[in-house]
């Protein structure tokens, strides 16, 4: 090892005395100035082209970067657009979800409507035709009497039999659609708002609660007063048994 170490020491000084040598023949011979300059022009080829080189590096770097940056806002703004897309179809069937679930409401109501027109109109027409069959039994009745076929007691009898029926269908008839029939369902009846429940009094329940409540109260009572003496009959316990086991030790 030292022997390697000496060899190496001994190169290093030969290189160091073949550099002097080389430099006292240059001077000598007067080429020192021509090999200077030789050696800065090589030297700052050197610096330069390592300079141009790490400068178009870092401008292929750059440029590569700009890429990324530009591809990347591409993308955001596309997914804006898809996302502006994406947000009128969204508009767009909720627009339509709105519009059906009010045409269908609309339809609904708008067959409770004529339901219930149609069904009035019915009704009225009943009412009407037992008018009319009022009026056609009383004309021929009247010219019954006249020409002395009906005596005039049937004549008024069925008359009036026939006008009381009439009046009380026509007054049921009112009374029924204006007050008890619901106004937006025609086979829909109204009823009267009810009060709130009677509550019963009862006195006897009442004291039964009481005494339930109170005896129920003491019972807890007499389970904390039971307890309170067990627990302290147990740290009672196991005071004396940890007295006990320490003598023994002790011993």
């Amino acid at each position: 090892m030292s022997s390697l170490n000496s060899n190496i020491q001994d190169a290093l000084v030969l290189q160091d005395v073949e550099l002097a040598n080389a430099m006292n023949e240059l001077r000598t011979s007067g080429n020192a100035s021509e090999y200077i300059a030789q050696r800065r022009g090589d030297l700052y080829n050197n610096v330069s082209s390592e300079h141009s080189d790490s400068i178009q590096k870092v401008f292929g770097d750059l440029q590569r970067a700009t890429d990324t940056s530009k591809n990347i806002l591409y993308y955001h703004v596309r997914n804006k657009d898809l996302d502006k897309i994406q947000n009128s179809i969204l508009d767009q069937a909720s627009v339509e979800a709105a519009n059906a679930t009010y045409d269908n409401q609309n339809s609904k109501r708008q067959f409770e409507i004529n339901q219930w027109t149609s069904e009035n109109k019915l009704d009225t027409l009943f009412v009407l035709q037992m008018a009319f069959i009022y009026l056609t039994l009383t004309a021929a009745m009247l010219y019954g009497m006249n020409i002395g076929l009906i005596p005039s007691s049937v004549f008024y009898g069925v008359t009036g039999v026939f006008s009381i029926a009439l009046v009380l269908t026509m007054i049921v008839r009112y009374q029924y659609t204006s007050k008890t029939r619901d106004n937006r369902l025609w086979n829909r009846r109204r009823f009267a708002k009810m009060g709130p429940p009677v509550l019963p009094n009862c006195p006897a329940v009442t004291g039964i609660v009481a005494d339930f409540m109170e005896n129920t109260s003491e019972q807890l009572d007499n389970l904390d007063a039971r307890g309170r003496e067990t627990l302290q009959q147990g740290a009672e316990y196991l005071s004396d048994t940890a007295a006990q086991l320490s003598d023994r030790f002790k011993r």
